[in-house]
């Protein structure tokens, strides 16, 4: 599966981006008047309008390379949603999305941004326990993992993505934590959150975006935000050279859902 490119920044998309869903329904009418809708669920997809400045020489030439393998509007790939969380239930970690190590996991009260409870993961093993998540997302790609961590007690919690880590030592203050980066040489990611053995730490708002930086968390329900069957919606892409070096473009992708 090919994966459509991020810029040299990591990101997928430059801001403002315009996404759109549509929906469309089949109607019977008969001779009497009376009409029937159903939803043609096969027929839902996402309009994702970009447009970029200022992309470096190599940059311009991984769009244009990339929408020529996928042969304009006739191939697919698959898209990350650049404006989503795409970790499944992220408030809930008792569903399978998550894989959970010896460790206990209780509610404790709201958390920073008070709408979803805040959780405790204790580990009383003697060794380093956590929680996981892998999410279908190419190795190079860089990816944001986020949380938010506080405990009374010092405590050593390791944010990890494949061989790519960071270790913290939250305080008693609600604050966020992120690891940003790839992981080459991974067909999928996984994401996990460890705790050192005999310790407790209170966690909120976990979250994997497809960008280098944290956003506004966002709660989640069941995991969405990979599109596999995304393409061009013109057989055309026009790269504008703005300047020296620079090019500059805009095109819609059109994502099956």
């Amino acid at each position: 599966m090919s994966w459509y490119p991020q810029t040299s920044a990591g990101t997928l998309v430059q801001l403002p981006l315009r996404r759109r869903t549509i929906w469309r329904a089949i109607t019977n009418q008969f001779e009497n008047g009376e009409r029937i809708s159903l939803p043609d669920r096969g027929a839902g997809r996402i309009e994702w309008q970009l447009a970029y400045r200022d992309l470096s020489e190599a940059e311009a030439g991984a769009i244009t390379n990339f929408f020529h393998s996928a042969r304009g509007a006739f191939g697919t790939f698959a898209f990350a949603d650049p404006c989503a969380n795409l970790l499944g239930w992220s408030d809930d970690l008792s569903k399978d999305d998550w894989q959970v190590g010896l460790v206990g996991v209780s509610a404790v009260g709201a958390g920073p941004g008070g709408a979803s409870a805040a959780m405790l993961i204790s580990n009383a093993s003697a060794g380093t326990q956590g929680v996981a998540q892998t999410v279908a997302l190419p190795g190079e790609y860089s990816t944001c993992f986020s949380v938010y961590l506080r405990s009374a007690l010092p405590v050593n919690v390791t944010l990890r993505r494949g061989s790519g880590f960071t270790t913290v030592t939250p305080s008693a203050k609600w604050k966020r934590y992120f690891l940003t980066g790839p992981a080459p040489g991974e067909d999928n990611a996984t994401f996990s959150l460890d705790v050192a053995g005999g310790s407790a730490v209170e966690i909120w708002g976990m979250q994997v975006e497809a960008g280098p930086y944290p956003s506004q968390y966002r709660p989640t329900e069941a995991a969405a935000g990979i599109y596999e069957r995304t393409s061009f919606a013109s057989d055309e892409l026009a790269m504008t050279a703005i300047g020296v070096g620079l090019f500059a473009c805009e095109f819609t992708l059109i994502s099956k859902i």
